[in-house]
């Protein structure tokens, strides 16, 4: 599915090593962009090989985890899983 588009999108559990890397390579990608702060599952060392460039989130903000924090707690409170 990644032919004919310049990037991809992993996330946290996906794991990008050199075989998985190859193969996206050979399809055109040129940019593996991680929705997580870490790229530790990702082979930087085939990046650099195959020519290919990592962009990640660089920091989460406190702001956003302390809403979403809020929102769990209040949808326990409320029963929303029960409620579905």
């Amino acid at each position: 599915f990644a032919a004919g588009y310049d990037a991809v999108c992993l996330f946290v559990n996906d794991t990008a090593d050199m075989e998985t890397l190859w193969v996206l390579s050979m399809c055109g990608i040129k940019l593996i962009a991680m929705r997580c702060a870490g790229f530790d599952r990702v082979d930087v060392k085939a990046c650099k090989t195959l020519g290919m460039a990592i962009a990640r989130v660089p920091a989460y903000s406190p702001y956003a985890v302390a809403e979403h924090a809020i929102a769990l707690l209040m949808s326990v409170n409320r029963r929303i899983v029960q409620a579905s």
